[in-house]
């Protein structure tokens, strides 16, 4: 529908813009960012988590022998399945996944830690490391 010359043009979207039919409200927690952890009684992210040996923060409660069990294991699926000379933000989302799955399945411990962030910094500390090399060839 044409304007004529003395109309504004967002006059003409009274009838081109529709109200929602339906309004949904939420309550506030569930706004809440980070969202609050699935897992309950989960161990709590680290207020500052860094891409450094997983074992030095503050919230991995799991003993020598098996955090270097684990850190193998996420260590062969983040060579098999990404690309090793890019870090963390730079990768794939499917692949990545995909290493979480993995890791989950091999190492049901992992779920204890809210938003697999002990694997999140396993894998960033890891490729942190193969990139530099990388760079560095």
């Amino acid at each position: 529908m044409p304007t004529s010359p003395g109309r504004l043009i967002h006059e003409d979207l009274t009838t081109a813009v529709k109200k929602p039919k339906k309004v949904v409200f939420a309550a506030a927690a569930d706004h809440t960012y980070p969202p609050p952890s699935i897992v309950p009684n989960a161990i709590p992210t680290p207020r500052h988590l860094t891409a450094k040996a997983v074992e030095n923060h503050k919230g991995w409660t799991l003993g020598a022998t098996e955090t270097d069990v684990i850190k193998r294991t996420i260590h062969k699926l983040t060579d098999h399945l990404l690309d090793t000379t890019q870090c963390y933000s730079k990768q794939a989302k499917t692949p990545l996944l995909l290493v979480y799955e993995r890791a989950l399945e091999m190492h049901p411990v992992l779920r204890e830690f809210e938003n697999e962030w002990a694997t999140r910094c396993i894998i960033t500390a890891h490729l942190k490391a193969t990139a530099a090399a990388a760079r560095a060839n």
